[in-house]
């Protein structure tokens, strides 16, 4: 009895490691893992394409997403835009689909939805902060 009950133990706690990632936290102060850390994480492999892919690896932008032509049959490039300088609420806008001109809502033709919640945004919000921080001070 008392083997079956360990292998049982044992068992549930493979489980839970293989599971690991599912269970991360953001919290900084109860978590061996950082908002920054977290946030490094999420951009690099968020539910679906990686923000790195269409805003570089710090967010400064500039990769190409696609070729595509105007009304007058000539070629443009579609490119990644420069976040580094969103404020979290500009971040927060982009990342469910829209975002402020001229005072005004739009929403992106192309930007994907990720469906992040306040925590995770303001993760990436931090990577982007620190890792641009970082690379102001080489």
């Amino acid at each position: 009895m008392k083997q079956l009950i360990f292998l049982t133990f044992l068992v549930l706690n493979l489980n839970a490691l293989d599971n690991k990632d599912e269970n991360l936290t953001v919290s900084t102060q109860e978590s061996f893992l950082s908002s920054v850390e977290y946030g490094r994480m999420l951009y690099k492999q968020p539910r679906g394409i990686s923000c790195s892919q269409c805003h570089g690896k710090t967010g400064k932008g500039g990769q190409k997403i696609a070729k595509y032509y105007d009304k007058h049959k000539n070629p443009k490039l579609l490119k990644g835009v420069d976040i580094t300088t969103y404020s979290l609420e500009d971040l927060s806008l982009s990342l469910s689909n829209r975002y402020k001109e001229n005072n005004k809502t739009k929403y992106h033709k192309i930007m994907p939805m990720y469906y992040l919640t306040k925590k995770e945004i303001q993760a990436i919000f931090d990577y982007l902060q620190y890792s641009n921080k970082q690379n102001s001070n080489k």
